[in-house]
């Protein structure tokens, strides 16, 4: 039964060392297919993951409906930094939400922190959306995307 507040798991997240060979990897020798690559500056990594002072550079690949987004923080954090979406080789679920404001009050209801305000973007494939990471009580991270509402 489809939930009313999430419509989609957006895809999976995975912090990589390098971008350039993770998508090697991925694509040349596992055969998924690039689907875009982007960069976010540090204000809008600060806003949407609450990691500081960081750019990232990412990309999306696809197999059939399966979508990972690989993520290089520049700088890269350190093994002092656990508990950052930025440490390597951290795994991040997105879901794709219909109320990001209700879907916000019924994850911390769980135990489930926002890293910082759900952070509009103004430009590219997502403008519009909101979006904010959350980190779980026990460690792990969501994130939740709220695409603009068709009026």
């Amino acid at each position: 039964m489809a939930s009313p507040l999430v419509s989609d798991v957006a895809h999976s997240g995975l912090t990589v060392a390098d971008l350039d060979d993770a998508l090697e990897l991925w694509c040349a020798g596992l055969g998924f297919t690039l689907e875009r690559t982007f960069t976010l500056d540090a204000d809008v990594t600060a806003a949407t993951t609450g990691v500081q002072e960081a750019v990232i550079r990412a990309a999306t690949v696809t197999l059939g409906p399966h979508r990972i987004e690989l993520l290089q923080y520049d700088p890269p954090r350190t093994p002092e930094s656990a508990g950052s979406p930025a440490m390597l080789g951290t795994v991040h679920i997105a879901l794709t939400v219909a109320d990001i404001d209700r879907a916000l009050e019924l994850c911390a209801a769980y135990g489930w922190r926002p890293v910082g305000a759900p952070h509009r973007m103004t430009e590219g494939a997502r403008a519009g959306t909101r979006i904010i990471y959350l980190e779980g009580v026990l460690g792990g991270f969501l994130e939740l995307i709220a695409p603009p509402q068709l009026r």
